[in-house]
């Protein structure tokens, strides 16, 4: 049977860190936390639970941090998780069959086209909806499951449901070609992927396997400060690597910590310019940037970010990467920036709901109803079941005074069981009258995602 190792980097997790190691004591072979610094609880709590400590200064480096506690693994087998996160005991059971099984197929048939990691969803808990389209309400017989699947600790009555996102690789072999890179959102890929060419192909498995993340009992400054360290360390790796994926990552911090929307297109050009299929000694390349400087120079930002998007090359460029810089635009306020990004996140994702629900609401903030209609439209089209379209739609036929219709999507959305349904049952009451002529005082309001 395969050996299997529990790593961790934690600095001041003493809210967290025992849920976290209870989840997989008893089924992994050694438990390792490197403690980056912490001045609570974190080191204490990790012992009592069975892990060995070790110290690492912090270099603002996530990847360094990771690959110290790697390299302290003696297992054949890695798993990486967070202090915030759980594992179902019962699915690492299950993994560790199947680990078992991969083992003895390589013995037995000496493949060098093996399975070398396993990807995972990252299934985020939160209170509300909020800004996540794809959120799924939790029934309460669903948090009951929760409860008893996590004894170890007491499930939030807060947490109302969650939203998936997928993959993270967190689980693999223990050799010295898989290793983290990048000092912010360090990722294990990258090295497997460069293993693969040398070698026949390494398969990574992306399974059902939901990681349970409970990020969202942090405090809102714990995440804002953690969000504004991603960004200070971007500003760091760009003078040293000025890659695509830091060059978006710089234009979303200027947008989000310094509402600056100038310097987030100047990231946005070079995110443009570094790309491996931009040819900036091409002529026909050199006379669009030229056209785009042009822009810039006549105070036409909107319309030079719309032309340096054109030019960015999705196959190329990781879709989440851009989609956070949509976010960023629109949280401060710059729907018609963000409108850019999400037409084109459309145009090679138009079911993405996350996309759909942000694209929809963009619009409707700039009052382009119509356009927020066929978005949303398009939304229960391809998302039949999306209570939240629906009621979109109904808010948005309400605006163009389309009675009947917006009637319509509200029972759909009631239909679908819209958290909002005894409201919408008033609502519809109020627009029935409105639709036979009656005299009605009326607010109406879609929201925000």
């Amino acid at each position: 049977m395969p050996t299997l190792a529990l790593c961790m980097i934690a600095r001041n997790e003493e809210a967290f860190i025992a849920n976290a190691l209870h989840s997989v004591k008893g089924e992994v072979d050694e438990i390792i936390v490197v403690d980056t610094g912490s001045s609570d609880n974190t080191r204490q709590i990790a012992e009592e639970c069975g892990a060995t400590i070790y110290d690492f200064k912090w270099e603002n480096d996530f990847s360094k941090a990771r690959n110290f506690a790697k390299s302290m693994a003696k297992s054949d087998w890695i798993l990486f998780l967070d202090a915030d996160e759980c594992l179902a005991k019962d699915d690492l059971k299950d993994l560790k069959k199947v680990i078992a099984g991969e083992t003895k197929q390589q013995h037995d048939k000496k493949e060098h086209d093996v399975v070398v990691a396993f990807s995972f969803i990252q299934r985020h808990y939160a209170k509300e909806k909020g800004k996540f389209a794809h959120w799924k309400q939790l029934s309460q017989e669903e948090k009951e499951a929760l409860r008893k699947q996590f004894a170890f600790f007491a499930f939030p009555e807060t947490l109302n449901g969650y939203y998936d996102t997928r993959f993270i690789t967190r689980l693999f072999k223990n050799t010295k070609n898989i290793y983290f890179k990048g000092a912010v959102h360090e990722d294990v890929m990258p090295s497997i992927l460069e293993w693969g060419q040398s070698e026949p192909e390494k398969t990574v498995v992306q399974c059902d396997i939901p990681i349970h993340h409970f990020n969202f009992l942090k405090s809102k400054t714990y995440v804002q400060d953690k969000q504004k360290l991603y960004f200070d360390l971007s500003k760091e790796r760009v003078k040293l690597l000025k890659d695509t994926k830091t060059c978006l990552d710089l234009a979303t911090g200027y947008a989000i910590f310094e509402k600056n929307l100038q310097e987030s297109y100047v990231w946005v050009k070079e995110a443009v310019l570094c790309q491996e299929t931009f040819d900036k000694k091409n002529k026909e390349s050199e006379e669009k940037i030229r056209q785009i400087d042009m822009l810039y120079k006549n105070n036409k930002q909107l319309r030079a970010l719309h032309e340096l998007i054109k030019l960015l090359d999705l196959q190329n460029t990781d879709g989440n990467t851009l989609m956070n810089l949509a976010k960023a635009y629109y949280s401060i306020k710059a729907y018609r920036a963000a409108i850019v990004i999400l037409k084109k996140l459309f145009d090679a994702a138009s079911a993405d709901p996350l996309i759909i629900e942000y694209l929809g609401t963009c619009y409707d903030h700039i009052n382009y109803f119509d356009d927020a209609i066929r978005v949303f439209e398009h939304g229960i089209i391809v998302h039949s079941e999306h209570a939240g379209f629906y009621f979109n739609l109904g808010a948005l036929y309400e605006k163009t005074k389309e009675w009947k219709k917006a009637i319509a999507a509200f029972e759909g959305a009631m239909r679908l069981n819209h958290p909002l349904k005894e409201q919408l049952e008033k609502r519809i009451i109020i627009l029935r009258d409105i639709a036979l002529g009656k005299h009605v005082h009326y607010k109406i309001s879609m929201g925000n995602v």
